[in-house]
Order: structure tokens, then C-alpha cells, then sequence
């Protein structure tokens, strides 16, 4: 919260910048106990960048805002300064005066006009700016067009927002192509993550060994139909330490039937898939036929 705000200040738009936190490598994590906080600010990484040609409108918005909020304070600021000039004499010293206690200025307009200081532009591009001016001849407020950019902000802008739908109704409505059809508990909203499908290694390319996995498979309580949920398998996948992105394209390789949940076999594809990733070869970019359980490889030799 503190980095983000703190940023908000440093980066320039009308509202506090979203900082995302993560680890975004293949490898496996090296503090393995922020995987919820990785996978959560991963999610909302890939929605945010789905949305951008749907947000195109808000951001439009937003910057009409920052500018009508930019010239209100301009304004103010204009008139205070040649408020505060005097009549006769000692105006080019109440000038510098006033310029080098711009900080101090903008604090009291921002108190008086109930403005944010925020709004107000950088206070030495401000005082450079200035010092080549001549306050006496500056115009005096125009009452009218500020309450014309007053209606505008307040009556007109919130107008302008109720007609573009909420972010929430466009995620709903959106059919974005990062999310995967596939039941997976690791799913993320990207495709894929890094490119992996370049060399692969022929021994890995063969059925997973069941009985190096019958244990594991049966300490996490199969149903009766010889089934692990997706919930109860992630416990033991993510002991891999395997970044989500990696193990969602894992459970999407080994759940064949497309289920959300796993077999005896293809837990045993998961956790072989798991441990050629970890000695440093890429995933295939579909199962090939040779590792399909055997009634699949039946199927697919038939043409059935």
C-alpha cells in the first residue's frame, strides 16, 4: 500500500497507480510462501492488460479530468497572485516574494478553494515559469467560466461516467482470449507464459512410471471413482515450487478428460511433467499420442 501510494505521487495521472508484485520466471520460487500473493497479483496483471482496448474511454475521461482540474487550479492561482500585488510600490519585490513562497501559495488556495494539492502543477517548473511574468498584468477571474468548469466536473463528467459500463460488467461481458477453456485450479489470465515449445528431450517422451506415484496418489484421498479434485492435487503440485503459469500448463497436459480432476494416471503425468520441468526441459505444447492412457490411445489409433 505505502509503495503504491508513494508512487502515485512520482507518476503522473489523476489517480493512485496500480503496482503489481510478483515473480514472473519459469523457474521454480525461491520464497514459495508468497505463491497466493503471486498468483493473485498475476491474475489481476493479465485481466488489467485484457481490458486495456475496453478501458480506452475511462482513460480518455481521466484525462480530461486531470486537465479541467489542472486549469482550475491554473486560475486560481493567477488571481491570488495578482490579488496579492501591491498597488504602487514594492511590486517587484512582493513578486519574488511570492514566487519563492509558491509552496506556501499553493497550501492556501488549496485550503481556501477547497481544492486538492495534488492538482497543482510542479511547483519549481511553476517558479521558472514565473519569474518572467509581469503579475500586474495578469487578467482577473472570469467568474463565469469557472462556474461553467465547475457544472462540468461536477454535474457533467458524472454523466459522462454512468454511461460507460463499469470495469466489473465489461470482465464480465469481455470474452477474453488469455483465459483457457480447460478446468484448472493454476489457471491465469495469460497465454502460456514464456515460450516453451522449442527443443524437447526424447526420454521424457514416454507413459509416466504409476507405481513411482501410487502413494502420493492415495495419500490424497481418491473418490470412488478413482478421482482427485483439482483442490486437493494443487496441495501436492505446488510442493514443486513451480511458478502457477508452469503448473497450469502441467494439469492442462495431464487432464485429459478436461475434468478438473485427476486419474491414478494422470496425476502420474502431472507429477512426470513436473519433474521434467525441474530438470530444465520445456513442455510439449499438447500431450503427444504415446503418452495418452492406453483406452485414449486406443481411440485415436481407431479414428474413433
Amino acid at each position: 500500500g505505502a509503495l503504491m501510494w508513494n508512487l502515485g505521487k512520482v507518476i503522473d495521472t489523476p489517480e493512485v497507480s496500480r503496482v503489481f508484485i510478483g515473480s514472473f520466471w519459469d523457474e521454480p520460487l525461491s520464497n514459495d510462501e508468497q505463491r497466493r500473493l503471486f498468483e493473485s497479483e498475476e491474475n489481476d496483471l493479465y485481466t488489467a492488460l485484457a481490458q486495456l482496448p475496453r478501458s480506452a474511454a475511462v482513460r480518455k475521461l481521466n484525462d480530461l479530468i486531470k486537465r479541467a482540474r489542472l486549469a482550475k487550479v491554473h486560475a486560481y492561482l493567477i488571481d491570488h497572485l495578482k490579488r496579492k500585488m501591491p498597488s504602487m510600490l514594492g511590486k517587484e519585490k512582493k513578486q519574488k516574494e511570492m514566487i519563492a513562497g509558491l509552496t506556501t501559495i499553493y497550501k492556501e488556495i488549496a485550503r481556501d478553494r477547497n481544492v486538492a494539492l495534488g492538482d497543482f502543477p510542479d511547483p519549481s517548473m511553476m517558479q521558472e515559469k514565473l519569474k518572467g511574468c509581469n503579475f500586474s498584468n495578469f487578467k482577473k477571474i472570469d467568474k463565469r467560466k469557472m462556474d461553467e468548469l465547475e457544472n462540468m466536473l461536477s454535474i457533467e463528467v458524472p454523466k459522462l461516467l454512468v454511461m460507460i459500463p463499469s470495469e466489473t460488467e465489461r470482465a464480465e461481458a469481455a470474452g477474453l482470449s488469455q483465459v483457457g477453456t480447460q478446468a484448472s485450479p493454476f489457471a491465469v489470465m495469460k497465454i502460456g507464459g514464456k515460450t516453451e515449445a522449442s527443443v524437447f528431450e526424447n526420454q521424457w517422451y514416454r507413459p509416466p512410471d504409476l507405481d513411482l506415484y501410487t502413494d502420493q496418489f492415495n495419500s490424497l484421498g481418491p473418490d470412488h471413482a478413482g478421482k482427485v479434485s483439482g483442490q486437493k492435487a494443487k496441495v501436492k503440485l505446488v510442493e514443486s515450487k513451480l511458478p502457477s503459469n508452469v503448473l497450469h500448463r502441467i494439469w492442462t497436459l495431464s487432464d485429459v478428460d478436461k475434468d478438473g480432476s485427476l486419474t491414478h494416471y494422470e496425476f502420474a503425468l502431472a507429477m512426470h511433467f513436473i519433474s521434467m520441468k525441474l530438470e530444465g526441459h520445456d513442455l510439449p505444447d499438447k500431450l503427444p499420442p504415446c503418452m495418452l492412457p492406453y483406452h485414449e490411445q486406443e481411440e485415436s489409433e481407431t479414428g474413433m
